[in-house]
């Protein structure tokens, strides 16, 4: 339990941070979307491609693991879609969002650190091996859904392909995502200036994130959105971990404590940015209060998980 709180409580304490200085006016709310830009442009790419560049692709894979990660994390984000847009009648928009809510863990800043606390070794395999799922597979797919079904109503007319083609490759992630892969599978890497410079920005990317989840509180309601955040914390604290539980059934030679990692990071709630990255479809705060109660409900589900494996 004490583990599980030293993890969340910066969390928490960082969000609590956001939501006064906008709430008393130390940070004007107008600055939040200039703030949240940051993160999707530069200090959030910087991230990306820093990690994905840095790795050794041959060295770290596992079939199985990124089998299973992947096909649960693809399954999770599908039936929410269906469910979101059948049973609450959403937008595809809207079902793409609440998909990706459901999909992408917070690995990073919560999942690695709980790996750390179960394990003397620190299985940085599967941890590469996650962020290599996520950020190749799983929130590329999650984006070109999404920019699919915003690109139909707003093609007008307009060549489909073209209008979807422009907003998957000007989408700051994506290009992150590729330019990182490029470096790595070709070991290129950047002039040590540029390399330190992105250093900084990405390390900049989960504390500034966590300020904006925070400010995008203030004023927000849950009234009227319990069902679809309800929905999205389900799929991701519930349905996610379900599917890798079914999943694991069918990959018995796969190492024990490799179960268990694709288990932690399956069962860990949605990645901070969350808010940030859909920002850019009109629900941010949306987002933002789905991340809160998700993490909030987090704690009672990995506090009992833990104690399996603890």
């Amino acid at each position: 339990m004490e583990a599980v709180i030293n993890i969340t409580a910066p969390i928490f304490f960082l969000i609590l941070i956001g939501f006064l200085s906008v709430r008393y006016s130390f940070l004007p709310q107008a600055a939040i979307p200039g703030l949240s830009r940051f993160v999707l442009y530069l200090a959030l790419p910087a991230l990306i491609f820093m990690k994905l560049s840095s790795m050794e692709l041959k060295e770290v894979l596992y079939f199985d693991y990124l089998a299973v990660y992947a096909a649960s994390g693809l399954a999770a984000f599908f039936i929410t879609v269906v469910i979101s847009w059948r049973l609450l009648k959403s937008g595809l928009v809207d079902a793409g969002v609440r998909g990706v809510g459901a999909t992408m863990s917070n690995s990073a800043f919560i999942g690695f650190p709980i790996l750390l606390q179960v394990f003397d070794d620190s299985l940085t395999q599967a941890f590469v091996m996650s962020l290599m799922v996520e950020n190749i597979i799983l929130l590329p797919v999650c984006l070109i859904f999404i920019e699919t079904m915003r690109g139909k109503s707003e093609s007008h007319g307009k060549s489909l392909f073209g209008v979807v083609l422009k907003r998957i490759s000007t989408n700051p992630l994506l290009i992150a995502l590729v330019a990182g892969l490029v470096f790595s599978i070709f070991e290129l890497s950047l002039p040590r200036f540029m390399g330190k410079g992105f250093d900084l920005l990405a390390a900049a990317a989960s504390s500034v994130a966590l300020i904006v989840i925070g400010g995008s509180l203030v004023g927000v309601s849950i009234k009227g959105q319990l069902s679809p955040i309800l929905l999205v914390a389900a799929g991701k604290l519930v349905l996610f971990p379900l599917v890798v539980t079914l999943l694991l059934l069918l990959t018995p030679t796969m190492p024990n404590e490799f179960k268990i990692a694709v288990f932690i990071f399956a069962s860990v709630p949605m990645f901070s940015s969350y808010p940030i990255v859909c920002g850019e479809y009109g629900a941010r705060s949306f987002c933002a209060s789905t991340l809160l109660i998700t993490t909030v409900l987090s704690f009672f589900s990995l506090s009992v998980l833990l104690r399996f494996f603890v």
